[in-house]
């Protein structure tokens, strides 16, 4: 049944120090208690998809709370972002909202989270503490280590930049009576694409980022800026206090496809045999989103399937676990995985799939593999004596990120990057039978480089017959980290290293009369920060260097790519 629905609007929360924060909860408006959702957000609670959960779940038999996190919009205190630091209380505000929750006078007592991104980090930031009321979670959109998100200790420049200002610092700017104070987030967005974004990506040094332009958040920006090689999240280490069922929800194209390591550490190391077995998973072919589950991602159409309906999803998820009903999450298999190109829903049992043939694909070219020459090729013969390919990356010049205008991952067609000679392409003829890949991929590169840092970047495409370029995933490694995050140690010029690059997952069915592709270049650009190529901190510095770059792919260095293919 759907029941009408009342809401509560700015009830106030006391936290142990005694700072106040307010949320809104929309509830059943008949007699009788209701399991709680609560989502606790930085987003603010009156904005608009905050506006359409709360009325639509509450429907659905819920008592729905959705709270301003510390010192954001309605509620009081200071705001200190997790993501940036450890300095925060979200793990303290968390287990009290829970409890806060629970004893509201329309609760039952029994409390789920939702939420995707941020909203997901400040579950995983409170499940760990076990408030004895919290009994599931369906946390979206959120890695389990910053750095599987910053991927090699690379800022992600585009998103963050965007984040930070459209985002973080409208409402900190409101708060401190800056000009900003009556624009809306969605002047702020409109303002960012139409005027500002090309000037503040470019803006050398990235420290140094005038203060006007994140009013409230500058101090933040530079203290990750400084220590950016970290994992502030640390979530893999807290597993083992988490004792509940978790839901997590991401797609191939999310920033966030880190998530997996949620899974794999609750499955291995949860808190309870109960949260062991109960930990689910559900990937579909979108970027990075809570309810917009679609068919239609940047460029490509992947089928009715693709479709998921976000409400339904959660219904069936907490009505299992709050309710104490019977509902199809009571069958849903621990991974529901959408597999691209064959455009349709699979359920696995584990990740990585154990049927998994690890499968290297050697680089191959008779020195010329640019983009203009087209002379690469992939094949699984490896290499004997052939002539490495070579290039030059130029920082002022980079090869630019094709994606969404607020900065997240979709598959655009790559050939409008056609005609750079500083992006090697390397391709399989059409393949004769379907190949699918599915998991995480690695690219085992032999490089040198004249520059003492710099970065290798690996893309991995299907290449459609008609022509068109679908980016799957893509990874970069940063020299000075290729051994260490804790210890980063510059390359010697000239020198040939092997260099891993971790390359995001992903589920795709190459199929027949379709080429697999890999990219290499040296910069993809607002995705990730360039590397100013002098070895130095390029977060501080304004010098930009050409680096002279060699691939090598020979009996001795063979260069490669290692997919997850299933048979």
């Amino acid at each position: 049944m759907a029941y009408p629905t009342v809401t509560d609007a700015d009830l106030q929360a006391v936290m142990r120090d005694g700072t106040v924060l307010r949320a809104d909860v929309y509830r059943p408006d008949e007699p009788g208690r209701f399991p709680v959702l609560l989502c606790r957000t930085p987003y603010d609670k009156g904005g608009e998809k905050q506006l359409e959960i709360g009325p639509k779940m509450a429907e659905r038999g819920y008592v729905v709370v959705i709270q301003d996190v510390r010192g954001r919009y309605a509620s009081d205190g200071a705001f200190q972002p997790g993501f940036f630091s450890a300095d925060h209380r979200d793990s303290e505000d968390g287990y009290d909202t829970v409890a806060w929750a629970a004893g509201l006078p329309w609760s039952n007592g029994r409390v789920g989270t939702f939420g995707n991104s941020y909203d997901g980090w400040v579950q995983w930031e409170l499940a760990h503490t076990r408030p004895p009321n919290l009994v599931a979670m369906l946390a979206g959109g959120i890695a389990a280590n910053l750095l599987d998100r910053e991927l090699s200790g690379v800022l992600r420049l585009g998103r963050v930049m965007d984040w930070t200002i459209n985002n973080l610092s409208v409402d900190t700017a409101r708060r401190a009576g800056h000009l900003w104070k009556e624009k809306a987030q969605e002047d702020a967005s409109r303002l960012w694409q139409e005027r500002d974004r090309s000037k503040w990506l470019w803006y050398l040094p990235l420290m140094d980022v005038p203060e006007d332009v994140m009013p409230g958040m500058g101090s933040h920006w530079r203290s990750w800026l400084a220590d950016h090689a970290a994992d502030h999240f640390g979530f893999q280490n807290k597993h083992r206090s988490v004792d509940v069922p978790v839901l997590g929800t991401a797609g191939w194209y999310d920033q966030q496809i880190g998530i997996f390591k949620h899974f794999t550490g609750m499955r291995e190391n949860g808190g309870s045999e109960r949260a062991r077995q109960h930990q689910h998973m559900i990937v579909g072919p979108w970027t990075h989103t809570l309810l917009d589950l679609g068919r239609q991602v940047g460029e490509v159409d992947f089928g009715p399937e693709a479709t998921r309906d976000f409400y339904e999803i959660a219904d069936a998820w907490f009505s299992r676990w709050l309710k104490g009903e019977r509902s199809e999450a009571a069958d849903w298999p621990p991974l529901q995985l959408f597999v691209m190109g064959a455009n349709t829903w699979r359920g696995e049992r584990e990740w990585p799939l154990q049927r998994t043939v690890y499968t290297p694909f050697y680089l191959h070219s008779s020195g010329k593999a640019d983009l203009p020459s087209g002379a690469g090729w992939l094949s699984r013969e490896a290499p004997r004596e052939e002539t490495p390919d070579v290039y030059d990356y130029d920082p002022r010049d980079p090869v630019m990120t094709l994606y969404t205008p607020g900065g997240q991952h979709a598959p655009m067609d790559q050939r409008a990057l056609g005609g750079r000679r500083d992006v090697m392409v390397y391709m399989t003829p059409p393949l004769s039978t379907p190949t699918e890949v599915t998991g995480p991929v690695e690219v085992r590169l032999f490089a040198s480089s004249s520059a003492r840092d710099t970065d290798f970047v690996a893309k991995l495409m299907d290449v459609w017959p008609n022509g068109f370029v679908q980016e799957l995933c893509h990874g970069i490694v940063r020299a000075r980290y290729r051994e260490s995050f804790d210890n980063p140690s510059l390359i010697e010029p000239d020198r040939v290293y092997e260099y891993t690059i971790k390359v995001n997952p992903s589920s795709n069915l190459f199929r027949k009369g379709h080429r697999i592709r890999l990219d290499i270049s040296s910069s993809d650009f607002p995705n990730f920060n360039r590397n100013h190529n002098t070895g130095g901190d390029d977060y501080r510095e304004t010098a930009l260097r050409t680096a002279h770059q060699r691939i090598f792919h020979d009996a001795d260095r063979p260069s490669r790519v290692v997919l997850p293919v299933i048979p």
